[in-house]
């Protein structure tokens, strides 16, 4: 809602800025002061009400109806497997043995 009425406060100080230097490339110099204030005020404020409504928007926790809650009737899902939580062992593999002697006949 801030924000809004920071954009809104904004827009109207914009729109007095265009009001006053328009006319001054024509050589339109005198404009009223209630003018120059509403042009330098809408924006300045404006722009600080919209910025700290943002920020206070973003540092705001977020309502409780849209986080995602789980359901505390569902149950967990049998076909996960179970977590792992040690590695598993490394096993070595088997050593190779070498008949010590001569090869068999007809092997050579």
């Amino acid at each position: 809602m801030l924000v809004r009425i920071g954009t809104s406060l904004f827009a109207v100080g914009l729109v007095a800025t265009a009001i006053i230097i328009i006319p001054f490339f024509f050589g339109v110099t005198e404009r009223p002061t209630w003018l120059n204030v509403l042009a330098a005020g809408g924006l300045t404020i404006g722009l600080g009400v919209a910025l700290v409504a943002i920020v206070a928007a973003v540092l705001s926790p977020a309502p409780a109806d849209e986080t995602e809650q789980p359901d505390e009737t569902e149950q967990p899902d049998e076909t996960e497997p179970p977590d792992e939580t040690e590695p598993p062992e490394e096993t070595e593999p088997p050593e190779e043995t070498t008949a010590a002697g001569p090869a068999p006949a007809g092997t050579s």
